[in-house]
């Protein structure tokens, strides 16, 4: 008898394969999005504070706050908001400072994550003209860090 001249893999060593891939799939897949996440944070922080750098240029010279009207500038005391920079992942928004009546003495900026995207562990992060921060997430310890 001569030995076959072809050599390949079995059905089971292929299987042993995708299954030892998909195990390590699944073992990084987490690491990976939590990697991202953070990536994510950064940049909504970073947002945060570009703005709230810019309020408080505005409230030494005028003497008050003013609502964010994203990168269009000022917007009055209407509503608004914009993008947490071009082609960012988040929203910033402004509001009241908790307790506060109006946005002239005290604002509150909040960056959302925009629609397709999630952060569970730290949610929607804030900071306020009286030098607060967090957010509303399951793990508020996250938050700026």
């Amino acid at each position: 008898m001569k030995p076959s001249a072809f050599r390949g893999f079995t059905l089971i060593e292929m299987l042993i394969v995708v299954a030892i891939a998909a195990i390590l799939a699944a073992i990084s897949y987490p690491s990976y999005m939590d990697f991202v996440r953070k990536g994510w944070r950064s940049e909504g922080r970073s947002a945060l504070m570009q703005q709230m750098q810019e309020q408080e240029r505005l409230y030494t010279q005028v003497g008050r706050y003013r609502r964010y009207a994203g990168d269009s500038g000022d917007s009055g005391d209407s509503g608004s908001s914009g993008n947490g920079g071009a082609g960012g992942k988040y929203t910033v928004e402004s509001g009241n400072c908790e307790g506060k009546g109006s946005i002239d003495s005290c604002i509150r900026l909040t960056a959302t994550l925009k629609a397709g995207f999630s952060d569970p562990q730290v949610g929607n992060l804030w900071v306020d003209s009286t030098g607060g921060k967090g957010c509303d997430g399951t793990q508020a310890g996250r938050c700026w860090q």
